[in-house]
């Protein structure tokens, strides 16, 4: 991001959340691990996760960074279980989009991101939320690079 000068952020929507799931749930459906149908998430659930990348508290931005946004949809899908399976794939796939969509790309191997993924859903919740998210935006930070669309 150009310092000084902040670009809009493109989010996740209901309808990209819904087809990020089409996709994963086809691809891992030919392994024989089959996801949950997009309906069985609480619409409450997914809204607040397409809100709080979005949330602002006192006029101050929660997640002022594309990082810190990225950090919390990776952390939120994977730890919160929307679904009852494919989280973890659900996570790492949005991180993915959530970065396109806005410029990015992720520069790490897809095992060192499927290590990352596992990683998080092992970690305890009694882990300090703030030293996770911070962990995950610095790691995003370092293992991204601009993405250009043509």
């Amino acid at each position: 991001m150009t310092e000084g000068k902040k670009l809009p952020v493109n989010y996740l929507t209901v309808e990209s959340l819904r087809s990020i799931h089409q996709v994963v749930a086809s691809r891992w459906e030919e392994e024989g691990e089959p996801i949950p149908p997009f309906e069985s998430a609480s619409e409450a659930n997914l809204d607040a996760l397409i809100k709080l990348p979005q949330s602002s508290y006192f006029s101050e931005e929660q997640y002022p960074t594309l990082e810190s946004k990225a950090a919390i949809i990776f952390y939120t899908l994977n730890k919160k279980h929307l679904f009852t399976n494919g989280n973890k794939r659900m996570s790492v796939m949005c991180l993915s989009v959530f970065l396109l969509l806005n410029g990015r790309t992720l520069t790490v191997r897809p095992e060192e991101l499927t290590e990352k993924a596992i990683w998080l859903a092992k970690t305890s919740h009694n882990h300090d939320f703030q030293e996770i998210k911070a962990g995950l935006e610095a790691w995003i930070k370092e293992n991204t690079a601009p993405y250009q669309i043509s």
